[in-house]
């Protein structure tokens, strides 16, 4: 089986296109191209899953039935939600996956998966329902020593940068598509920003015991479906940056 150190997952090509450095050599995965690369001594996957869960979790399930990775990371943009206080152009580092779709549907709204009493998956005796926690892993890679919150990137009477922030993200099958929608999934998840891949990629990489991260550049504000409000090119670019500043730094697993 080839080993690789890190797999870098996006939906779209647009979403990794700023990391296609030289390519040693591409491979066919799940249907899909896969470019190889070493950067900073590091041997990185890099491609893409396709938009949504189901794409997500059987690429990336794919991938590790071949691959021997010792880490996947997830990037890409999100919406996020007004009231988090993250602006477009910020970047998200996931601390917690949360599942929106699985659970039960009342007329209330979503109620929790645990409510049903049959989790997601079970793991090493521990049963996950609606989410996928992430700070064990943030702290034994020291991601936020490398690449802490705050602002990142700017440049004295030039760019203001980026600013980074820890949290939770929610994963939907459905994105936002009013700000009503969008204010009923912030009061019912506590989330800063939703994508529609995050945790069904973190599920599949627990199932297969392998280390899991989701960084993600703010694209749009949750429910805003107008894209000329949007900027996708820095949400991307943001993202990309944080991923850099972590490939820069020292790697403790």
């Amino acid at each position: 089986m080839e080993r690789v150190d890190l797999t870098i997952l996006g939906a779209t090509e647009a979403e990794i296109a700023p990391l296609a450095l030289e390519s040693t050599r591409t491979i066919r995965l799940a249907d899909r191209s896969f470019s190889l690369i070493t950067h900073r001594g590091l041997r990185l996957l890099i491609g893409t899953t396709g938009i949504g869960k189901v794409n997500a979790a059987a690429t990336t399930a794919a991938v590790l039935s071949k691959i021997d990775s010792g880490e996947v990371l997830n990037v890409g943009c999100a919406g996020a939600f007004s009231p988090s206080g993250m602006a477009i152009g910020d970047v998200l580092v996931t601390d917690n996956c949360i599942c929106g779709d699985e659970g039960i549907l009342t007329k209330d709204g979503p109620a929790p998966l645990s409510g049903i009493g049959i989790p997601l998956l079970i793991k090493n005796g521990r049963a996950f329902c609606d989410s996928f926690p992430l700070d064990d892993y943030l702290r034994r890679g020291q991601i936020r020593a490398i690449l802490p919150e705050g602002v990142h990137g700017a440049v004295s009477g030039g760019s203001p940068g980026f600013q980074v922030r820890y949290g939770p993200s929610l994963t939907v099958g459905m994105a936002s598509g009013d700000a009503q929608t969008a204010s009923a999934r912030f009061r019912r998840f506590g989330a800063l920003a939703e994508n529609m891949e995050g945790s069904a990629i973190a599920q599949t990489c627990l199932l297969f015991d392998v280390p899991f991260l989701e960084i993600r550049g703010i694209s749009n504000m949750a429910g805003e479906r107008d894209k000329a409000r949007w900027d996708l090119p820095a949400a991307v670019d943001h993202c990309l940056e944080a991923v850099k500043i972590l490939l820069a730094g020292p790697r403790s697993r």
